[in-house]
């Protein structure tokens, strides 16, 4: 059986979900995907502990067909409807659809129409105008586009940790003002101290998310939002670094924060450790695998003790021998 973290799962059909619409499949189609997606991403429970129990059916927008391909996920780690959806659509759409601001349907005519199969050539196209010619593009569609390929191909690069230490800082320092913060972190491998970052995570603990993720987006540096939400909000500064922030619940501060500090080559150790133990750990918490019965998650120091280790310093975490 594969861990596959709910956010997995859901980008999973909501990828399903842009190939059916690139395919002209039944609009009820696609939106019975994304409902899905939408449902699975803001559960406050584990999709994998649901399945376990029998109960992903209980879930509202999860019929059948969509429940099994769950199951076929958790089990497998892969989805065989999803790669017979990629062989049928052009791979060169794919790619465009990465761009923010290019959907699914507008991939669908930059490619019929224009013939546009690489970002290079979108953004000569809309730098010549020839967008704007389209129906249901124009001349605002061509520029916010242009700032979308600059987005992606910023999103990419690397920043030292200086850089990203110092906004990291300024955005901790910013959020902490707002009384509705019970706790607050930087996480990631800004934690871990790398020489190079490619984005900032910052984890905060509240019972009133909404205020934090308002606060968040209305940070002065913020250049563009690229998602908010409850639980996770990311923006683009000024300075092109992406920054995630996420808000979780009290009790599962501590788990998340070494879930998300990583590195990914540790935390799969640990997780090897407690599924030793009868344990189930996640960004979550730690619970007995049989009953689900929560352990501990409040602390980092108190998700180790759990699991029958002493604290790792997150500068450590990197799989070379700090787990014994």
């Amino acid at each position: 059986m594969m861990e596959m973290k709910n956010q997995e799962i859901a980008d999973v059909f909501y990828q399903i979900a842009d190939l059916l619409e690139i395919k002209g499949e039944q609009p009820f189609r696609v939106r019975a995907y994304r409902r899905a997606a939408q449902r699975i991403e803001t559960l406050e429970v584990d999709v994998e502990d649901l399945y376990r129990k029998g109960r992903l059916r209980d879930v509202p927008g999860i019929g059948e067909s969509i429940a099994r391909k769950i199951e076929e996920l958790i089990e497998t780690g892969r989805l065989e409807y999803l790669e017979n959806l990629k062989k049928e659509v052009p791979e060169e759409l794919i790619r465009l659809m990465e761009i923010p601001g290019v959907g699914p349907k507008k991939a669908l005519v930059l490619y019929k129409r224009l013939g546009i199969t690489t970002v290079d050539q979108l953004r000569e196209a809309c730098k010549k105008g020839r967008l704007r010619h389209l129906e249901g593009f124009g001349e605002l569609t061509e520029r916010n586009i242009l700032r979308g390929i600059e987005m992606l191909e910023r999103s990419k690069g690397r920043y030292l940790i200086n850089v990203a230490y110092e906004d990291g800082y300024r955005i901790v320092e910013y959020l902490k003002k707002n009384k509705d913060v019970i706790e607050i972190s930087i996480a990631g491998s800004l934690r871990r101290m790398k020489e190079t970052i490619g984005d900032i995570d910052i984890l905060v603990s509240s019972l009133n998310p909404d205020s934090i993720m308002n606060d968040f987006v209305r940070y002065p540096d913020v250049k563009d939002i690229l998602v908010k939400g409850s639980k996770k909000t990311s923006v683009i500064l000024r300075d092109g670094i992406q920054v995630d922030v996420r808000v979780v619940k009290p009790e599962s501060f501590g788990a998340a924060l070494q879930y998300f500090t990583g590195s990914k080559d540790h935390n799969i150790q640990i997780r090897n450790i407690a599924v030793k133990m009868g344990l189930k750990i996640n960004e979550y918490g730690v619970f007995r695998k049989d009953t689900g019965e929560y352990i501990a998650g409040r602390t980092e120091e108190e998700v180790y003790r759990a699991i029958g280790l002493q604290y790792i310093e997150p500068e450590l975490r990197e799989n070379r021998g700090e787990i014994e």
